[in-house]
Order: structure tokens, then sequence, then C-alpha cells
């Protein structure tokens, strides 16, 4: 084996390459588990030796899953903490020094003031950690930011070494950590300034033509600089969502001019994305509760797209577009398709609304608590009755696609092949290229228009 020279090695090495787990699992009911995989044969092989190693490094990184940090390291600053710091001002680090001066000089009251209800809602301040803050770190009460671990310089600086970044082909951001400040106003700031660190840094030190955010909702909702619109959340009790970004070769991209893109510090501004996918998890959970039909779930997919529709100009706006739920209610899938509705460019859309393959969800008492099938059921037929009349009024080109994943499960394809026969009755020509996957067909707009039928006035 030794005596093969590079280029065989490296073809041998192709025969091991597969899809991550961040792609095959990307449909599965989501948790912080996205990027884990019992093979990893490039990481094994890249062990054997030094030589293999430098044959493998370049597929090695390709996928690459960055953590952001568990860490807490801001604190509310107010009146009473400030108070506390000067019994120790012999102690305190020069930041913390700037810190006390600065918002000492804010408080025209003495420490007899400083503790008397009026300062309960005035003036809280968020501030960042920084090394040698001992005092501040001692603080019971640090809170918690989305910010980029440690280990993310040591890693950027692998990947110039090693000439990588042009390797690195996609990025799985995750976390499972909540972001829990929303309701306070004075954390917008920091959590701005700290998320476009975040992709300002992974975008300067790499550049991925795939992105993938993996956390809880709350903590999405930040990281993709939008909001939930949602007091339902916990009804929910969603863990965790997905959002998957695709940018093409940005070659063929022929921009109308130079602002058709904001290209501002939010990720969905950052690159010419020509797919968006989505995984919201299961809504189970909700159904149990009372009058479950009059809740909202997260809100971020349909903000987003909106705001791609309002602020992106169509030569480099998404083409592409995939949506995974477990049961959404069908208001749900209303307010997407209506923001849908909005973005002129769609060429392929995917649905999947039922329980994978690898979901026991329908079998599992604990999982369904009270939920009623009936009314789950109820809930994915209105659904697909409201996909269907976007495809009946949307104005897909030639072979634009739509593709069912529900379509898996005979007695659903079935159903959803109904849902798609209805819009030819209608005048609108979706012809069936294999089982879950329609083109659509402007020639059988004709042929309906010629044997008599017509869509109603």
């Amino acid at each position: 084996m030794e005596s093969l020279p590079n280029e065989l090695l490296i073809q041998i090495t192709s025969h091991l390459d597969r899809k991550p787990p961040s792609i095959t699992k990307f449909a599965h009911e989501p948790s912080s588990q996205l990027t884990c995989s019992d093979a990893t044969p490039f990481k094994s092989l890249s062990q054997v030796s030094w030589r293999w190693r430098k044959v493998v490094l370049p597929s090695l990184f390709r996928y690459s899953r960055i953590e952001l940090d568990k860490d807490p390291q801001w604190i509310p600053i107010d009146a009473r903490l400030i108070e506390n710091m000067q019994g120790q001002l012999t102690k305190l680090s020069n930041h913390e020094m700037q810190i006390y001066q600065k918002m000492r000089s804010k408080f025209k009251s003495s420490s007899t003031f400083a503790f008397e209800e009026v300062f309960d809602e005035l003036l809280i301040n968020l501030c960042r950690i920084q090394e040698g803050d001992e005092f501040l770190r001692s603080v019971p009460y640090i809170l918690w930011l989305p910010h980029l671990p440690k280990t993310f310089i040591e890693f950027a600086r692998f990947v110039s070494q090693y000439n990588l970044k042009h390797h690195v082909k996609s990025v799985v951001v995750y976390t499972d950590k909540e972001y829990e400040l929303r309701h306070v106003s004075t954390a917008d700031a920091p959590l701005s300034r700290a998320v476009t660190e975040i992709w300002s840094q992974i975008f300067f030190r790499l550049d991925p033509s795939r992105v993938v955010v993996a956390a809880p909702p709350t903590t999405l909702a930040g990281l993709l600089d939008t909001q939930m619109l949602s007091s339902d959340a916990w009804a929910f009790d969603m863990k965790m969502h997905y959002i998957e970004l695709r940018q093409p070769d940005t070659n063929r991209i022929v921009h109308s001019n130079s602002s058709c893109r904001p290209w501002d510090t939010a990720l969905i501004h950052r690159r010419p994305w020509s797919h968006l996918g989505y995984n919201e998890g299961s809504s189970i959970t909700a159904y149990s509760t009372y009058e479950y039909h009059l809740k909202q779930s997260p809100k971020m997919l349909y903000l987003i797209i909106l705001r791609l529709a309002k602020e992106v100009q169509d030569c480099c706006n998404i083409s592409s577009f995939s949506f995974v739920g477990v049961f959404p209610f069908s208001t749900n899938i209303t307010t997407i398709i209506r923001a849908l509705h909005k973005v002129r460019t769609l060429r392929t859309v995917q649905f999947q609304l039922a329980p994978g393959t690898e979901n026991n969800l329908l079998s599992n008492p604990k999982l369904m608590g009270r939920a009623q099938p009936h009314d789950l059921w109820m809930e994915w037929n209105e659904s697909y009755k409201v996909i269907a009349s976007f495809f009946g009024g949307y104005d897909f080109q030639e072979e634009g696609e739509f593709v069912s994943s529900d379509c898996s499960t005979l007695s659903l394809a079935s159903e959803v092949d109904d849902y798609m026969k209805m819009l030819q009755k209608r005048g609108t020509g979706w012809r069936k290229i294999e089982n879950g996957k329609w083109a659509r067909d402007h020639s059988f707009d004709k042929e309906l228009v010629t044997t008599g039928v017509t869509n109603e006035a």
C-alpha cells in the first residue's frame, strides 16, 4: 500500500465517502445528535499513518461542526452590583474598574437610594466577562448569550495552515442552550453584537456553501436575527429546530445590480442562498392542550421567508424550499404558504408532515399524551389542502417540482396523489414523475382545455 502513488490513494478514499449525518438525519426529529455518527471512515483512516492523514485531510473537514460555547459570560450590571463592587475596588481588574467608573457616574443617587425599588427596573446593562474579571465571575447570576467556543480560533488557524478553507463545504452550528433574555429589551444590543461576531468570524475564516443551524427555538430566533412571534412555545415543547441554507456556484449568478441583496450581518443575507430547508420537529405535545387549535407555533421560518421576499431580488433569491414538521397545525402551514407566495423564484418545493420511518411517535403513549390520532390526521389533511392550493395558484415555470416525503408510506401516497389529481381536474397540469414527485407540465393545461374542462371564472 505504501508503494502506491497518492493519486491511487485518493481514489481509494473516494470509495469511503458518504453523506454526513447532518444530511441523512436532517428530516429526523431535531436533537443535539444531528452531527453524530457511528461510522467515521475518514477519521479512522487519518489515524493509520501520516501519509494517509495527508491524503484524507481535505475530505476530513469537508463537513465541519461548531458547537457554541455553553459557558455563561454576561453579567447584568445594576446599581446594587456597583455598590458591591465599591467594597472591593483594590481587587478589581482594569476592565471591572472601567465598568465601575462608567456606571457609577450614571447614578446620581448615593448608596442609600441605590437600594430603593425605583432602581429595580432602571438602567440594567449587560456586560461580557473578560479574562481576569474575578469579581464578575463570582457573581451568581451570570447569563448566557450565543458565542463561539474558544477552540474556534485554533480550528481556524489549522484550516489556514493546511489551506483547507475552500475544502470546508459545510458547517453545522449547534447548541442545546436556550436563550432566556428575549423579554429583556436591554439584551437586544448585546445579542445582536454577539450573533454578528459569530457569523463574521465563521465567514471570514471559512467559506462554506452550506450552513446548518441547530438550536432551541428561542436561541435560533436570535441566531437568525428574527423573532418567534409566539407566546405558546411552551405548548409545543420543541427542543430544537434546524435550518439549512445552501448556495449555488456563485460564478453562475448574474446579479441584477450591486444592491440585489442587503449583504448585511444577518445570516440570511451573508450569501446568495438558493435553498432554504427547515425542520421544526413535532407539534404533537400541543394537541394535548386545551383548545389546541388556537395555539401558535414559533414563526421564525415565516419571518425569514418574508424577509427574503421583501429584501432580496430574483437574481439571488431561493429557488428551492423544503419543510419538515410532524403533524403541524394547518394554520401554521397556511402561514408558511402565504409567505412562499411572495417569493417569485421557487422551482422545487418539498414537504414532509408525517413521522418518518425512524419515528415511533404514534405508537408511543408517552409521546402521544392526550393527543387524539383523529385530530392529527385531520390537521395533516387540511395542511395538504393548503399545499395543493399553493401548487394550483403559484406561477411555477415548466418542470417546476413538488416532492412529498410522506409518500414513502403507501396509504399516504394515495392521499397525496388524490390532491394532485384534483389540481389536474381544475386545469393545472402536474405530471407524476415517480412516487412522491411531480413536475409542472403546462401541456397538461392545454389538454384539459381542449377536452372542455376549464377553470372557474
